[in-house]
């Protein structure tokens, strides 16, 4: 039989006798205490708290075949599997004459194990910091194209411990790529999404009495209230797999059907990719790079969440020499660790935001000050004041396109002589899937196709930009195991770059209409738009129609 307390995968039929034999084990031992006139527990299905490890030594516990997974004050709840043992007299009395109040209740040897299991696992230090959350992956072997395995072990998760089925999960997530695990609760069950690339793509449902314990894990993890469920709660944890630190965001608010929950996989070694391989070339690659070299100026980057600012600015501040220039970040939260960088999160509950703390970097003598984002007229007046007063500054902006930036800082109070002077270079940018490289196939360009294709280089030509010949085909997605059969793998930024000059800054000086600025800015600036950047990458083979439109039009 399978060991339930394994992360083996096993067939259906395995995993069935197995749920049966446990089953049946459990009701035996509950029939034991109720026969000798005590209570019953199944850990198996309880988030045990790893903090009261501490409270009864390893050799203690596994000696006296007991572990404590409740206390409050003075009063334990200690599950035991025999209570007649010498041993397990000799723990409760001990703790009696502490003066304990000792509610014994008897479990199965499953349960007490995974119960000891989480609390004596083995604890790691990353950079100082003690993870005690550590994940074994030898036995999870999920791709992003694998997904329907995790399908597989659907009831091996509603049979494990709490703890367990959110290892699986969340391993799962790492390994299939994703950035967010959604739970949603909905009337009969629970739906399990993962966002891949971008895109939002369900794996399994879950009963809804499994959801309770994963919520009490969740919570416990990211030091939330457990018997609060009718308020939004923020928190994180880490978990450590293969020697990489996994910080999880955790986000939990109130819905119809019970409290639903989204967490944000961020991984502390990810490496950032140089502008190229993010997705910009050509005119709007040179701007960046040379925006990126002045000492002082502003650079924004704009688009809805989810578009990778992020990724953007933080590929920006490696691109820089920490060893001539210092760099001072102000996050809300600090998303990745940056070597050779001051990195600082605003805390609002103690008056430390954007604004205040924005000011307090200006007293650390920075070269480059990265504001995680723009949110109201002082962060603004302050992020420009920097940039003019020999600092750069890059931040972050909600808009939909490079052009509404400054309309958008204008409506928030800048005054057009603070902003004219500090604006630099204003990126506004999406992510679409790029096309899997395994089984992506080339078909003749229709006519309809090369119509749009041919709007689009006409009108990047006439801004004095180079336009490539029309192709004679265009790849499209097929789908495979290697992507899921979604036909795509990884994303690229699609980007519209503008770089300030004297002119458009004299426009903005003497607020011109904004019409009269967005002619200039299309016949002077060289900006290409979102669209027609991912109809150049659709020319290259890169992506397709299908996601332009998705995050472009």
């Amino acid at each position: 039989m399978p060991d339930p307390l394994s992360n083996q995968p096993v067939s259906k039929a395995q995993q069935q006798i197995a749920d049966m034999t446990q089953r049946t084990k459990e009701e035996d031992i509950q029939k034991k205490a109720k026969e000798k006139g005590y209570s019953y527990v199944n850990l198996l299905h309880f988030s045990v708290n790893s903090d009261l490890s501490a409270f009864i030594p390893k050799e203690k516990s596994l000696q006296a075949k007991a572990a404590a997974f409740f206390k409050s004050g003075k009063k334990v709840r200690l599950a035991v599997l025999n209570p007649d043992l010498p041993a397990t007299k000799a723990l409760i009395t001990e703790l009696k004459i502490k003066g304990y109040d000792v509610s014994v209740i008897m479990c199965s040897s499953e349960s007490l194990e995974n119960a000891q299991k989480i609390y004596f696992k083995e604890k790691k230090e990353v950079h100082g910091e003690q993870i005690d959350n550590v994940v074994e992956d030898a036995s999870f072997k999920t791709s992003v194209g694998e997904l329907a395995n995790l399908e597989e072990l659907k009831q091996q998760i509603e049979t494990s411990a709490a703890d367990e089925a959110l290892n699986t999960i969340q391993v799962g997530a790492y390994k299939a790529r994703a950035s967010d695990i959604h739970f949603q609760p909905e009337e009969e069950n629970v739906l399990v999404r993962f966002r891949i690339d971008g895109v939002l793509r369900q794996v399994f449902t879950l009963h809804t009495e499994v959801y309770k314990g994963l919520i009490t894990q969740i919570k416990y993890l990211a030091h939330l209230k457990l018997n609060i469920a009718n308020v939004p709660q923020d928190g994180q944890y880490t978990f450590l797999i293969n020697e990489r630190k996994i910080n999880v965001r955790v986000s939990i608010m109130p819905s119809h059907y019970g409290q639903t929950i989204v967490m944000r996989l961020l991984d502390s070694k990810k490496t950032f990719e140089s502008f190229d391989q993010l997705g910009f070339e050509g005119e709007a690659l040179r701007n960046v790079t040379e925006s990126l070299r002045l000492p002082h100026g502003m650079i924004l980057i704009t688009g809805p969440t989810g578009s990778g600012k992020t990724t953007t600015m933080y590929s920006m501040l490696q691109s820089v020499d920490t060893q001539a220039k210092k760099v001072i970040t102000l996050e809300d939260p600090i998303e990745y660790d940056l070597p050779g960088i001051t990195q600082s999160q605003v805390d609002v509950d103690h008056d430390y935001g954007f604004a205040i703390g924005l000011r307090a970097i200006l007293r650390q003598d920075p070269d480059i000050i990265m504001v995680g984002e723009i949110r109201d007229l002082e962060t603004a007046e302050t992020a420009a004041q920097a940039s003019l007063t020999g600092h750069l500054v890059i931040s972050t902006l909600h808009t939909n396109s490079a052009l509404e930036a400054f309309t958008r800082l204008s409506n928030m109070g800048v005054k057009s002589f603070i902003l004219a002077p500090a604006l630099d270079l204003v990126v506004a940018q999406r992510l679409v899937r790029e096309l899997c490289e395994h089984c992506a196939v080339s078909k003749p360009i229709t006519e309809p196709e090369k119509e749009r294709i041919q709007l689009a280089l006409d009108s990047i030509q006439k801004k004095g930009l180079e336009a490539p010949a029309m192709p004679t085909t265009l790849r499209h997605k097929v789908g495979c195991d290697q992507c899921a059969h979604l036909g795509y793998q990884g994303q690229i930024a699609i980007a519209e770059v503008l770089r300030f000059n004297q002119e458009l800054r004299d426009l903005i000086l003497e607020e011109r209409p904004m019409p009269v600025i967005y002619d200039y800015i299309n016949q002077h600036c060289k900006m290409l738009t979102l669209y027609e950047d991912g109809v150049l990458k659709i020319i290259k083979g890169i992506t397709t129609f299908e996601e332009v439109y998705r995050v472009a039009m």
